[in-house]
């Protein structure tokens, strides 16, 4: 693992100019794969468009569809393989950003304060998430003299809670988000908190937080996006009161990962933390959410895939299981366009009908409307779930789903390999959007700031796990990270 000042880069590469170049020579020829949209894999020829060679090798009686999953998770391929293909697998897991954990950032006592005082509501995910990043926020807190720290899309408050009464000389805490309903059930969950800290056992056990302690955090509702980045520096600024003050997010979702980074570079924020997720709410352009840096500038990735960054192939081996039924569910839409396009439901080039994730308890309604049998009776009973979600009155017949499972038969595996393919390109996607960021904040860190981008939290827990930590130097001129 290679890193350009603080920015963690994979083996092989000095910069982090290197190795944007680099990945834009290897994307451009596979774009189109990253570009492409599975819902309507059975109405265009979408399979052509794959090397003659590799559409062999997957279809021959040989390969069997287990065979994906070590291939997406860890670039292990059978001698069969095409040579073209095992190089393109190989440039894939050589180009992605480096996602092993680096350590985390809290000792064994902050672990424990969170986990004896702070997890009501919190998820086991949640939990590790917000340990190791409020850990984090501190630390970064105290290196650079900020006595207030502003959490963009606190959302019910677990972060800001823990960074706010996390220890004696914890900072104070404005949490911001944009809506109300969030602030009232982080406002709950912040006076249970108060309790528990403030009462018998807390005390008995030595626990020691900050003086006025119902006075630390403060939640506003304010709504943060690229054009409102002033007023957001407006608010932490009177709340700061004279003193310094940072930014920070958990999972800041697309453009508001941005909307953070963007606040930072033009205010007098000391310094700034995000993890960044849901990559395909990212919007393209001339002053948009990507690209930031000019060095990216003219990249332009398209919604399918910004969607792709967002898959993690590194959980598809542990969760096997989840990972076979997420192929089904994609053949099954993609039965379901072929269906309506074919039946005259839908034209050809008419937008896709969002059908979103069909529940369980939708499924089971929908189960006693379908009377098919053997294999096409879960595909009936998935089209006439998502039929009814969308609100279109038309349902098929048995005859027609038996007759679309015989024509398109091919279309299972060929999805499948087109699926593993398109989402071993997700972090090389992802990868660009980082150093795209990192990047950017670099130009605004002055001469004592500095810029990290690394892992924080573990990979296949927190696929998203990315943290991004730029600051413009502080008391004791360090970045507050531990090696």
């Amino acid at each position: 693992m290679a890193a350009d000042s603080g920015i963690e880069l994979p083996d092989g590469f000095s910069s982090a100019s290197e190795y944007v170049a680099e990945v834009k020579r290897i994307y451009s020829p596979y774009a189109f794969l990253a570009q492409m949209h599975i819902v309507d894999f059975l109405v265009r020829p979408h399979w052509e468009s794959l090397d003659a060679e590799w559409r062999s090798y997957f279809m021959s009686d040989e390969f069997d569809l287990s065979k994906l999953i070590p291939m997406a998770t860890h670039g292990q391929m059978d001698e069969a393989c095409p040579a073209s293909l095992r190089e393109f697998v190989g440039k894939m897991f050589s180009l992605q950003f480096p996602r092993q954990r680096m350590g985390g950032q809290a000792i064994g006592e902050e672990r424990e304060l969170v986990l004896r005082y702070f997890v009501d509501g919190m998820s086991e995910k949640k939990r590790e998430e917000v340990v190791d990043l409020a850990a984090l926020v501190g630390n970064v807190a105290r290196d650079t003299g900020s006595g207030l720290v502003v959490d963009v899309g606190a959302g019910q408050g677990y972060l800001s809670r823990v960074v706010a009464y996390g220890g004696e000389d914890a900072p104070r805490v404005l949490a911001v988000d944009f809506a109300e309903g969030q602030k009232r059930g982080a406002e709950v969950h912040q006076r249970r908190t108060l309790k528990r800290l403030q009462g018998k056992r807390a005390i008995a056990e030595g626990f020691k937080g900050p003086r006025d302690m119902e006075a630390r955090l403060v939640h506003r509702v304010l709504r943060v996006d690229l054009e409102s980045t002033r007023e957001l520096a407006t608010a932490a600024q009177e709340e700061a009161g004279g003193d310094r003050w940072m930014l920070c997010g958990l999972h800041a979702c697309g453009d508001l990962s941005s909307s953070v980074l963007k606040t930072f570079a033009e205010s007098d924020a000391a310094a700034v933390v995000v993890v960044p997720c849901c990559y395909n709410h990212i919007t393209e352009g001339d002053g948009a959410g990507f690209p930031m840096s000019s060095e990216l500038h003219g990249v332009e990735f398209g919604i399918n895939a910004l969607k792709t960054a967002c898959q993690a192939t590194v959980r598809w081996e542990s969760r096997e299981q989840d990972t076979m039924a997420g192929f089904q569910r994609n053949y099954f839409r993609a039965l379901l366009h072929y269906l309506m396009v074919t039946a005259g439901q839908l034209p050809m080039d008419a937008p896709f009908p969002a059908v979103g994730g069909v529940t369980d308890t939708e499924l089971v309604a929908a189960e006693e409307h379908v009377g098919a049998v053997g294999d096409d009776r879960a595909f009936a009973v998935y089209a006439y779930a998502a039929l009814r979600r969308l609100g279109v009155e038309w349902r098929p017949t048995e005859a027609q789903c038996v007759e679309a499972r015989r024509r398109t038969s091919h279309g299972y595996r060929q999805m499948a390999v087109v699926w593993t393919l398109r989402s071993l390109m997700g972090p090389l996607i992802e990868g660009m959007l980082v150093v795209d960021r990192a990047l950017y904040l670099r130009k605004h860190c002055g001469p004592a700031g500095g810029v990290r981008a690394f892992a924080l939290f573990d990979a296949v827990t927190s696929p998203r796990n990315v943290v991004l930590v730029a600051w413009r130097g502080g008391r004791g001129g360090s970045n507050g990270l531990k090696d």
